[in-house]
């Protein structure tokens, strides 16, 4: 077995800025635990504001209360996980803490990925004020341009897709969503379409935009997802500035997109930037990931990622770096079909663990259902790298306390989506209705 990390140390705490879909700032987009003392979801200020990228300097976001608390805690006892930072130590301790592992944390590929010109995992403990605070713009950007999308897959919501306030409302009998704040969804009378939150456009204000210019000399990393990146407008004017102004050649480009569009646009941008590194977003195959990413064809996207392959295979730049599926409830017996359908095409397959919604989230299945799923796994773990990968989860969180709940609220759930959508889960997803009863 290899030893704990030295340290756990982490980029996007030290030099990263993070902005959420409606512009509010959170410390990481993989902070996912959700006790509330913690208050994970959102940065304050030292006045207790929630802060938003509007409203706020860079230097202040990036010297956040949970920036400060982290950083500090980096420093005083080095090899101690804050809870902030449970999804990578996770990651970290079922593959064995070896850095080298094909599906190691965020927080060890961000090492590699990113040279900060600021900080090391080598001298930062040099570079941080008694507060925690540091003295630098940060040098990589982790942004969602709204939640303009494409496809309502089952695990998401309106935070993160515009296609799903017709269902939220409906099913939640609440006209507002939002994570700590509350945004509103109002019908024009005309049309009884959903109105554009402002919250979700803060991108259009000027204020962003000057704000990016101040960033763009120092940027060597931006993160783009979702909402889908590829239809967001706001993506490419992005790219264009960072090309007409020559800093594109500093910054290394990484996607998650679920490929369900290409935008030419945009990919003539890619040849601009030092490198450009996408991530597919999948979940499951065939009739079966046409209903769990609703909206989304299977042939089409299949076309696209022939058509991306060939692209990378065309510029050196350009990498596509892996096919990517959630463990969850919804793929729970598909990740083993998942896995050879990347392998017959010669692209790297890697997996994310579901943390919530926790009604889809395996941790919060019963525990005589996480050992069948055990029991699954093991019989592949000759075959598959990522069954592997499952049965240390599964038995990492074999004894995790559930919400009693959520078994019943994942049933309920997806029979409503069920009358909505017009479609059939128990027959499309047989093994899972086994399962679940």
């Amino acid at each position: 077995m290899s030893v704990p990390p030295r340290n756990t140390f982490c980029k996007t705490v030290w030099d990263g800025l993070h902005i959420l879909p409606d512009g509010y700032i959170r410390l990481c987009s993989l902070g996912t635990n959700s006790v509330d003392e913690l208050d994970m979801q959102r940065c304050r200020d030292k006045d207790g504001n929630l802060m938003h990228i509007l409203t706020h300097d860079l230097r202040d976001i990036i010297n956040s209360d949970k920036h400060r608390e982290v950083r500090r805690l980096n420093v005083k006892s080095p090899d101690q996980w804050s809870p902030h930072c449970e999804c990578c130590e996770n990651r970290e301790i079922i593959t064995d803490y070896n850095r080298n592992h094909v599906n190691t944390s965020r927080r060890v590929r961000l090492m590699t990925l990113i040279n900060s010109e600021h900080v090391t995992e080598e001298d930062y403990t040099n570079k941080i004020a008694d507060d925690g605070s540091v003295d630098w713009l940060p040098s990589s950007l982790d942004i969602r341009f709204g939640n303009l999308c494409n496809q309502k897959c089952i695990m998401c919501g309106p935070h993160f897709s515009n296609l799903w306030y017709d269902e939220y409302t409906e099913y939640y009998n609440t006209n507002s969503f939002g994570l700590m704040n509350e945004i509103k969804l109002v019908k024009n009378i005309k049309t009884d379409k959903w109105m554009s939150p402002p919250e979700m456009y803060w991108y259009e204000n000027p204020i962003w935009w000057e704000k990016f210019n101040q960033l763009m000399p120092g940027l060597r990393h931006i993160y783009i997802t979702g909402g889908e990146p590829m239809v967001t407008p706001a993506h490419f004017e992005m790219l264009e500035k960072l090309s007409t102004s020559g800093y594109s050649k500093n910054v290394v480009l990484e996607y998650d997109t679920n490929l369900s569009a290409l935008n030419n646009k945009i990919i003539d941008q890619w040849s601009n930037f030092k490198s450009v590194i996408v991530r597919v977003s999948m979940d499951a195959t065939g009739d079966q990931y046409e209903l769990i990413r609703f909206g989304g064809k299977w042939e089409k996207f299949v076309e696209n990622v022939k058509t991306l392959k060939k692209h990378t295979l065309r510029n050196p730049n350009v990498v596509f770096d892996s096919i990517t599926s959630c463990f969850q409830t919804l793929t729970a017996y598909d990740i083993i079909k998942s896995e050879e359908f990347c392998r017959r095409l010669g692209i790297p397959f890697h997996i994310r663990f579901l943390e919530g919604p926790i009604h889809f989230s395996v941790n919060h299945l019963p525990r005589d259902l996480k050992l069948k799923l055990l029991e699954y796994y093991r019989s592949f773990v000759n075959v598959s790298l990522k069954s592997k990968l499952i049965v240390a989860h599964l038995k990492n969180n074999l004894e995790t306390e559930i919400d009693p709940n959520a078994l019943q609220e994942f049933i309920k759930f997806m029979d409503y989506l069920d009358k909505s959508r017009n479609t059939n889960w128990r027959a499309v997803l047989p093994e899972v209705s086994q399962l679940v009863g």
